[in-house]
Parts: C-alpha cells; structure tokens; sequence
C-alpha cells in the first residue's frame, strides 16, 4: 500500500514538471490568454489572464496580466511581472467557483516553488469582488519526494482588498504583516559595561565592545529560528582598516544566549525558540576607534592611566572612569547603530530580516 501511494506521489510531481516544462514550451514565442465569466445581478463579470512571453532581449519584459470586466467596460487591472527564469512562472491561472473566482499565481523563492491562491468573493455592499483568502503551496524544488507545504495567510487590512487594488505588493504585504505577528523583539537595558581593547604595538585604543541585550518572544503556534545577527555601525573592520575616512556599514557579530543573567557561549548555528516562549540574547560588538583623531585626543589622558593600572590590554570602563564629555563622545559614537537577525518560520515557511534600531540608552544606561 505504501509502495502505491509513493508511486501516486513520484507521479503527482512527475507530471507537474512535465506540464511547467510543456507549458514554458508551448508559449515561449506567443501569448497565453484564459477568460472565465461571473454572471451577478443580471451583469457579465469577465476575468481575463495574458502571457505576455517576449524576452527582455527584446526590449521588453515578460509579464501575467490579470483584467477585470464589468458588462465589457474595465474595472480593474493588475500586472505580474516575470523574471523569465523561473518554470512555473507563466502557469498563472483563473478559476470560478460560485460567485468566487481564483487566480493562481506561481513564483519561484529560493530553493522552493510557491504557488499562490488568491481567492476572491463578490460582495454586495462594495458591488466589487474583495479578497477572501490568500495561501501558498510550497514545493521544495531539490527535493521533490517531499510533501508540498500548504501555507494560509491572515488578511490584515482596515478596509477590504477590492480587485482594482490587488497587486503584487498587496500579497508582499499581506506576507510581511502575518511575519510580524509571529514574534516581538525588545531591546533590554544591559548591566554590562563597556570593554576598551588597548594595543601596545599601536599605543592606542584600537576599539571598544559596547553590549547590546534583546529578548526574542515566539508568538506564533510553531518554533521559529533565530540566527545570522549582524551589526551596522563603525564595526567591519576590513572597511574600517581599508578606507582612509571610514563609515559605518554592516558586519556579522557573535550573539551569546543569557540564562538566569548568565551569559553561555555564543551560538554557532540557529537557535529555535519555542511557541510563546522568549529567549534573551546579548552582543559585544567591537566598535573601532583608531582612525578617530578626535576619540584617541579626547581620551588620550585616560588610556595613559589605565595603562599603567593594567597589564592585560582589555579594560572595563565604568562610567565614573570617564568625563562628561566622554561618556557624550561614546553615546554620539553609536547613536544610530542598529542590529539585523534572520529569522525562519516554521509556521509560514520562510526566513526573513528583521532590523531592530539600537537605543543607546539601554546599552549605556548609567553613561
């Protein structure tokens, strides 16, 4: 029995990529067009989908218009461009049920196929068809043994989604806000000080490690998946070291999990939090100061003081260490930092960025 249904499944995904290679095929030289017809309150509501197949070579770029008739006069229109490398891109498609039509728009992401069901219901108030329901079928395009992953999304909108404004951009909409609801990130006030790191072969401070503390909250049904976190500021150090006047970019940084206010060791993978439970996490970034004339004047008395207080070339610095106007410096030094994790949902089947703006407050609160 199992041997039968692993046979239907083989042969299920076998004629799918045989139908998206004859269908790349079939309209690579000529346009595709279905039409499909609603009759509501005596009216003819038409939905027409065009393939338009010319190559980018030529001057233009392929693209799936989606047309909304009423009666023969136009009612709304939307274009889905196509990057012309992708096999099911062109299989979009139109469907009725009822008084309920459906468009299928197939993309590719990455390692996956997605296909995408928007669905679409008249309604009498708006005398407009407004979208009922958005969801993806995701089929993993290097394995496709694996069973295809079906993904509903929440319709987050104050006001309903009519046709004439469906677009593209409505379903990366729809897409990001249901990602946001699925976790909250807050920055957490630190109680570490910063760390000074000296050379003695330069005779200056080289950089500074200025903590930045976060908790992570999993408010969606499924684990989700924290994992390559970098920082923007004056920390890449091969920019830093290479340019004459550096500025500040984006560089990968170690993050470390906090446990009873203990910090372990830094995570080298991915770290899976579990639903509607929160992990707190903490990084050290080193910011680097040796290009900076006006930091190494401002703190030059200082840096000769620890130094002969200290052998090892790492230093605590507490705030009473510094002057006023050094803890300002130090404060306007990362003011406009900002961290950037991935994410991955396992609930939504995807990874995505997020950038969280670092308050210099919570990671120098007694400066």
């Amino acid at each position: 029995m199992n041997n039968i249904k692993n046979i239907a499944k083989h042969m299920r995904y076998f004629l799918l990529f045989v139908f998206m290679a004859w269908s790349s095929f079939l309209y690579a030289s000529e346009n595709k067009t279905d039409t499909v017809s609603i009759h509501i309150n005596n009216q003819v509501y038409e939905l027409t989908v065009s393939v338009d197949s010319a190559k980018v070579e030529c001057g233009k770029k392929p693209a799936a218009y989606v047309k909304l008739t009423k009666d023969g006069s136009a009612a709304g229109e939307s274009a889905f461009p196509m990057s012309g490398n992708c096999p099911i891109e062109e299989d979009i498609g139109i469907e009725v049920s009822g008084k309920e039509f459906i468009i299928r728009i197939p993309y590719c992401d990455g390692f996956l196929f997605r296909i995408g069901y928007a669905r679409f219901g008249y309604s009498e108030k708006y005398d407009d068809f407004v979208l009922t329901e958005y969801r993806e079928e995701n089929i993993d395009r290097l394995n496709t043994e694996q069973e295809s992953k079906s993904v509903g999304y929440s319709i987050l909108s104050k006001k309903p989604i009519v046709f004439s404004m469906f677009s593209p951009e409505t379903i990366k909409r729809i897409i990001r806000q249901n990602l946001i609801r699925e976790h909250e990130i807050i920055q957490a006030c630190t109680t570490q000080y910063p760390i000074f790191g000296y050379s003695s072969k330069e005779n200056k401070l080289m950089w500074i490690e200025i903590p930045a503390e976060f908790v992570i909250q999993n408010n969606s049904p499924q684990r989700i998946y924290v994992f390559n976190p970098s920082y923007y500021g004056y920390a890449y150090e091969a920019g830093y070291r290479l340019k004459e006047n550096p500025t500040k970019g984006w560089s990968l940084v170690l993050f470390y999990r906090i446990e009873k206010d203990s910090i372990g060791s830094y995570l080298r993978n991915s770290e899976s939090i579990f639903p509607k439970e929160s992990n707190r996490y903490i990084i050290n970034s080193r910011i680097f100061v040796y290009k900076n004339p006006e930091f190494q004047k401002l703190f030059g008395d200082t840096v000769a003081s620890m130094f002969q207080r200290h052998k090892e070339s790492h230093w605590q610095v507490t705030p009473s260490a510094l002057s006023t106007n050094q803890r300002k410096f130090l404060r306007q030094l990362i003011s406009g930092d900002s961290l950037r994790v991935r994410l991955y949902s396992d609930s939504l089947d995807r990874h995505h960025s997020v950038n969280i703006p670092l308050d210099v407050g919570k990671r120098l609160p007694t400066f």
